[in-house]
């Protein structure tokens, strides 16, 4: 089925278990287009052709039953089924295979009414901005932008990126009384995001790291995701 829509997500669901997505996420991700990555773990001693032999049946029909429940909705969705001995590798290969703008990750589910944006200065700032706005501009969801500043810097800085934030995702049609921002001056970025988390409901991140592999889920938001409850969307900085 060909994508229609401007942003693409890719959505990785483990199917050796049952994992229905949450409804919180279905109605959150029915402006933008999802790929349904269905990844099957593969132990380290274990030949990926075997346990496909023997259960890419099953494996095959719980990806269709997530596919289902996103095209009911009327998302453009399409799937793919891996055995994979290595989650992110297979997460960063498909993203690349379908030229997916973000990436979601699982987490406590419910309505999706309030979204952290930590920002990282102008750091893929237009894709992660548009991705909101695609997001958003069909719900009642509020948008909390987060940015850090060293404790000696400058914060008018910090005040201008949130700002800019601002005023774009209002550009892309969010009404300025459902933006806010939050700027730090305490040189803890991680612990602050954290802390805002519990506060929301979903959160929304730029990747970090340079290299192909560690990118999506790398050190540096591996110690966030660990910490968080809540969904995540990860934006792959591609440009």
């Amino acid at each position: 089925m060909a994508l229609t829509g401007e942003s693409t997500i890719l959505v990785p669901v483990d199917v050796s278990t049952v994992e229905p997505p949450d409804s919180g996420v279905l109605e959150l991700l029915q402006p933008v287009n999802v790929v349904v990555l269905g990844w099957y773990p593969v132990p380290k001693q274990t030949a990926p052709a075997h346990l496909k032999a023997d259960h890419e049946s099953e494996a095959a029909a719980r990806l269709a039953t997530v596919v289902d429940q996103f095209a009911a909705t009327d998302h453009e969705v399409e799937s793919v089924l891996v055995f994979t001995k290595d989650r992110r590798d297979s997460i960063d290969r498909v993203a690349d295979q379908y030229d997916c703008d973000a990436v979601l990750m699982p987490g406590e589910g419910g309505p999706i009414d309030r979204l952290l944006v930590p920002l990282r200065g102008d750091v893929n700032l237009e894709r992660i901005v548009t991705l909101v706005g695609e997001l958003v501009r069909a719900s009642d969801a509020s948008v909390t932008f987060f940015h850090a500043v060293e404790p000696d810097a400058d914060p008018s800085q910090g005040e201008f990126v949130l700002r800019g934030a601002a005023d774009r995702l209002s550009e892309e049609g969010v009404e300025r009384d459902r933006i806010e921002w939050t700027l730090s001056e305490r040189d803890e970025p991680r612990a602050d995001i954290v802390s805002l988390a519990s506060e929301h409901d979903l959160v929304i991140l730029g990747e970090t790291e340079p290299s192909l592999r560690e990118r999506i889920i790398g050190a540096v938001l591996s110690p966030i995701l660990d910490e968080i409850a809540i969904p995540a969307i990860i934006v792959r900085d591609i440009d």
